[in-house]
């Protein structure tokens, strides 16, 4: 399974906070197979939100949205996806409850958005949000899927590990492991001379990376869940290798 993700919010363009978003969903898409082949960034524009779904979908099969589930003008996600798609929004009914009786006890009058974050799409897969008020959902139409979820990280990290995956693993049997080993002292051209022949592999495949005073050498291989212990022998087998050729090597 090919996926993209994108990251929905001006804030993030115009470097008012740190894109955290991206390398935590990253790293779980990692851990259970599934090949992240983009991130796209874009700002709170209805049309350009539209476009990047658009392009995200002529390539991949899976998108991961995150930002723009909230109450205001400019939190527009849903309302994108749901035109992409030609579906319509339904609130659940919890949620909006939960929205009315915290500006209750807070002596506001409920807002007009209160609905909109209350809302996911129809015909889509509920994906709870414990720790926040805008749920998130999943929706699968001609074998494209896409998970919406909110951008603050603590409600996002919760909901990818305790909703997302959950339901991604059912899609993906497979694994990437990953080991490296940090190598002081040789040049990062030097290395790549000496490794060469590794550096050419597929799978597995091993992958420099110039660090401050070291280089990272990074050996992954991706298989089935299953096997994850042949995979990891195989991995383990390389990594002798080249610390056979640098015997300093150290892992990481």
């Amino acid at each position: 399974m090919k996926a993209e993700i994108i990251c929905i919010g001006t804030e993030l363009l115009v470097g008012d906070i740190v894109n955290t978003n991206s390398q935590y969903i990253s790293k779980k898409l990692t851990d259970i197979g599934i090949d992240l082949y983009y991130q796209t960034t874009v700002g709170d524009n209805f049309e350009r939100v539209k476009e990047c779904l658009e392009i995200a979908f002529n390539r991949v099969d899976l998108v991961i949205t995150t930002g723009g589930l909230g109450p205001t003008i400019d939190d527009i996600t849903k309302e994108v996806v749901a035109d992409y798609f030609n579906e319509d929004l339904e609130v659940v009914q919890k949620y909006y409850d939960e929205v009315v009786e915290r500006y209750s006890n807070r002596g506001f009058d409920i807002a007009k958005g209160a609905k909109k974050e209350a809302s996911i799409l129809k015909n889509s897969e509920l994906l709870e949000n414990e720790v926040g008020l805008a749920p998130g959902f999943f929706y699968e139409k001609e074998n494209k899927k896409i998970i919406v979820l909110p951008g603050p990280p603590k409600e996002m990290t919760w909901m990818m590990d305790n909703q997302a995956i959950p339901l991604l693993k059912k899609y993906s049997d497979s694994i990437l492991l990953m080991k490296t080993l940090e190598i002081k002292g040789i040049p990062e051209g030097k290395i790549d001379e000496d490794l060469e022949k590794y550096f050419k592999m597929s799978n597995p495949t091993v992958a420099p990376y110039a660090k401050e005073r070291c280089v990272h050498v990074r050996v992954a291989m991706k298989g089935l869940r299953e096997n994850s212990g042949n995979i990891e022998k195989e991995i383990d087998k390389i990594i002798e290798e080249i610390r056979e050729i640098y015997p300093d090597a150290c892992m990481i």
